[in-house]
């Protein structure tokens, strides 16, 4: 089985070295279009791990072309700012202050279900600004909490599931997909999408034009998400009424306030202003979250140890890293320029209006989200292909960027593999996947629904 997962690997590199480079593009870019597609083989394949594939396919490749442009991805800024995102959510976990605003939410507002489900929405979108890793987030932070409160009420997935821990779980999977589309910084794939649609698009999405451009979209779909799941797929406990004893319990666990979580509230208030005001300071929100890591070691809220044992972080660096390389050295050898003249030849979306372009990327976007189990390895492979065939259509370059990033944040609920916080979220047991399923696409219908009909005349008006 593992043999036959490489022979894709090592058979499109192959290719791409016999067949004749086309006309405009020079041998060694049309060479890395093969180790591209030996990368994509390998996310989707999983023949190794992310990092370990991608590592053997630089390795081997190296030996036969100029490894520059291969590793010139590892130097990247936005590369190094994703390692930040993943490090700085860590910090949430370990000093506890995630824990802390939840419950002291819980102790004041936590009077019924409907509210318990709102108080998980406003935790995580609290949370969300400076944890950019929404699987950490959620399924660190936030949801151990509300599923410890359904397990104190008798709520468990083998008994009285729908009693109030079914409806906190498929709530928990649309507010995590919905506060990672309210914030660039929300969710690691998001800066994944900048990058790329400012490297094959030119379109540079600021933080706070990402917020602007989502605040009403994302902000109704947040506020609608817990009532509309609260009537589709009603829990049987409506009253809570020790949710404050939980509460309680929980803060007298953690203790007085800490120095680390002090610091970190500093650091994480000065880091949403830092990100509001770009436009302003001349910063942009790369150096922004890099200066947050900063300060958090060099006042001790993280150690040494913290970063290095972050893996998921350094796993995230390897691949994407290699992945991000590829994607600049075929940017500047021509070949998404070469590949939009290709694809006008066999689909032209050149005489759609604007709305009818993006819906027709959206919709691709969308059908083609079943057959990948990773939201960055979905991205990072086929959003050059989606950018590129926007760029054939009559619609704003920042209209195609904007849909398509909003889309791979709730597209992710069709399935319960689609992001790392669907995975986590479906693996407590409490809703069947074939319900998980349903409603997860009945919110991506509400979701399409309100970016196409509010979203779109909404960033016409304020002149995004």
């Amino acid at each position: 089985m593992l043999y036959l997962k490489l022979l894709p690997v090592i058979f499109f590199p192959v290719l791409f070295w016999v067949i004749p480079h086309p006309e405009g593009i020079s041998a060694q870019t049309w060479e890395i279009v093969g180790i591209y597609l030996a990368m994509l083989c390998g996310l989707v394949l999983r023949p190794f791990t992310d990092a370990v594939i991608m590592l053997i396919i630089l390795g081997f490749a190296s030996l036969v072309i100029e490894p520059g442009p291969l590793f010139a991805g590892f130097g990247s800024p936005m590369v190094w700012f994703i390692i930040s995102a993943f490090i700085i959510c860590k910090a949430f976990v370990i000093t506890g202050l995630g824990k802390r605003i939840a419950y002291l939410l819980l102790q004041r507002y936590g009077k019924n279900t409907l509210t318990l489900g709102y108080l998980m929405m406003i935790t995580d979108t609290v949370l969300a600004p400076a944890t950019g890793s929404n699987m950490s987030r959620s399924g660190g932070i936030t949801f151990p909490i509300f599923r410890n409160i359904a397990e104190a009420l008798g709520s468990k997935p083998d008994s009285g599931s729908r009693k109030i821990g079914a409806y906190l779980t498929i709530l928990m999977y649309v507010v995590s997909m919905g506060t990672s589309s309210l914030f660039l910084t929300g969710m690691a794939t998001n800066s994944i999408t900048v990058s790329l649609a400012n490297e094959i698009m030119g379109v540079n999405l600021e933080w706070m034009v990402w917020f602007k451009a989502a605040i009403v979209p994302a902000g109704i779909v947040l506020l609608a998400a817990p009532w509309i799941l609260y009537k589709l797929y009603a829990p049987e406990l409506k009253t809570i009424t020790n949710v404050n004893e939980i509460a309680t319990k929980g803060l007298q666990e953690l203790g007085p306030l800490k120095r680390e979580e002090k610091l970190l509230m500093v650091f994480f208030v000065l880091g949403i202003i830092g990100w509001m005001t770009g436009s302003v300071t001349g910063i942009a929100f790369i150096p922004v979250g890099l200066a947050f890591l900063a300060c958090l070691l060099l006042f001790g809220v993280l150690s040494w140890n913290d970063v290095v044992s972050e893996k998921s972080a350094w796993q995230t660096f390897v691949w994407y890293g290699a992945f991000y390389g590829c994607a600049v050295a075929l940017s500047k050898g021509g070949f998404y320029v070469y590949l939009v003249e290709v694809i006008k030849t066999w689909l032209d979306l050149s005489q759609l209006s604007e709305i009818s372009a993006l819906g027709v990327l959206v919709f691709i976007s969308l059908a083609v989200r079943y057959f990948f189990v990773s939201n960055s390895a979905f991205v990072v492979s086929f959003y050059p292909v989606l950018f590129t065939l926007g760029m054939t259509t009559q619609a704003h370059p920042m209209y195609v960027a904007l849909s398509l990033a909003f889309s791979a944040g709730y597209g992710a609920l069709l399935t319960h593999y689609g992001n790392g916080a669907g995975v986590f979220t479906f693996s407590s047991g409490y809703v069947p996947q074939k319900t998980f399923w349903l409603l997860g696409t009945i919110m991506v219908l509400i979701n399409v629904l309100v970016y196409f009909l509010v979203g779109i005349p909404y960033w016409k008006m304020i002149g995004i």
